[in-house]
């Protein structure tokens, strides 16, 4: 593959991503989610996980965080197309 191909790959990837997520601004598509499932963990999540900190962490405050993560990966890739432009295929 070359340089121009991964660097488009990536594009078309975090154009959609960022697509979903304006996406379900606008139209506030998570409002449609159900939070009884909430109920379910709260109520099986004691017996399942060892303590209450497994629980909280494994609750939906999990995507929470996934979320941040990826926006902290995706500024970090788009940091890294704009300012190592040339540096992919460069052989010192």
């Amino acid at each position: 593959m070359s340089n121009n191909t991964i660097r488009n790959l990536l594009a078309a990837i975090l154009t959609a991503i960022f697509s979903v997520t304006l996406v379900d601004a606008i139209f506030d598509i998570s409002a449609l989610i159900n939070p009884g499932v909430s109920n379910i963990y709260n109520a099986l999540g004691t017996q399942i996980a060892p303590n209450m900190v497994t629980v909280v962490i494994f609750d939906f405050r999990a995507y929470d965080t996934l979320g941040e993560s990826i926006i902290l990966l995706t500024a970090g890739l788009v940091v890294l197309l704009i300012f190592g432009r040339g540096l992919l295929g460069d052989k010192r």
